[in-house]
């Protein structure tokens, strides 16, 4: 009888412990709980984290924008010999991970751009930290004052980034919404409000002479989109680069472009880079425009 009852004991104890395991485990999570426990234990997420051998040494690039800066390519088409060793991609939750395509939703130039500095031994590891916007006018790229502004977004991230590397440089491609829309966009004027954000990002980023590349506007036949092309060619500042855009196909029925396009795209960021500043960024970051 004594045997019966200790053996009924020890399986309600068992019991006891599956299920308050259990319990533990949903509330709590595995990672949590052996933390409590004191055990060694590395969740599979971080395993995407940055490096060590790479913290704090990030060549740190901004890329903002509209839609055809966070990409509309088919992942399917993308080359994946791209996603290289020591690119990095800071994620929506402020956290630098191993960067590969598609970087937001869909492809786009990126990790082109990145892959392609690091052939050409511009830069390495490189931090990507893209803010675009689909669907963005050039007015809602400038400082408001409203900390829940693109532009205040964009400058918080940075500043977070920034604590893991430099920051080398801003990337820019938009104007196609100014060129389709209504009366409070900008087209005749494009450049001077352009003009404005390279300030406001500069002075920010208390990098008086910060590289800044932007992208001119792809194909487009319509009045107001020749007239955003010709304001984005008179932007005359230093430091600042404009590639074009207007020879790579769109895909079919839209103003975005094919995944070979955003890749070429890419490379053409990171070559006007490469023949325009890299010789003289470290020169540059520190003010010097001389």
């Amino acid at each position: 009888m004594k045997k019966i009852v200790k053996h009924v004991f020890f399986m309600i104890g068992i019991g006891v412990i599956f299920i308050g395991g259990m319990i533990s485990q949903k509330y709590y999570g595995l990672g949590n709980i052996i933390k409590m426990l004191n055990v060694s234990y590395v969740p599979e997420t971080e395993k995407n984290y940055i490096s060590e051998s790479h913290k704090e040494n990030l060549s740190i690039f901004i890329l903002a924008g509209q839609s055809n800066m966070e990409g509309a390519g088919k992942i399917e088409d993308f080359d994946t010999d791209l996603n290289r060793e020591g690119i990095y991609v800071f994620d929506d939750d402020f956290r630098w991970v191993i960067g590969r395509e598609p970087v937001r939703n869909k492809v786009g130039p990126s990790i082109s751009f990145a892959a392609t500095l690091i052939e050409n031994n511009a830069a390495y590891p490189i931090g990507i930290i893209n803010v675009a916007r689909g669907g963005t006018n050039i007015q809602q790229w400038l400082n408001n004052g409203d900390d829940t502004s693109l532009y205040k977004g964009m400058i918080k991230r940075a500043l977070a980034g920034s604590s893991q590397g430099e920051i080398k440089g801003v990337l820019f491609f938009q104007g196609e919404n100014d060129a389709e829309g209504d009366s409070t966009d900008y087209v005749d004027n494009w450049h001077l409000k352009f003009e404005e954000f390279v300030s406001e990002v500069r002075q920010d980023l208390k990098k008086d002479s910060l590289p800044i590349i932007f992208a001119q506007i792809g194909k487009g036949n319509s009045a107001n989109w020749i007239k955003v092309k010709e304001s984005q060619e008179r932007v005359n500042i230093p430091y600042v680069h404009m590639i074009k855009t207007d020879d790579i196909d769109y895909q079919e029925g839209s103003i975005h472009f094919t995944t070979d396009g955003y890749v070429e795209i890419g490379k053409r960021f990171a070559r006007a880079y490469i023949e325009n500043f890299k010789t003289t960024s470290s020169n540059l970051q520190n003010g010097n425009n001389h």
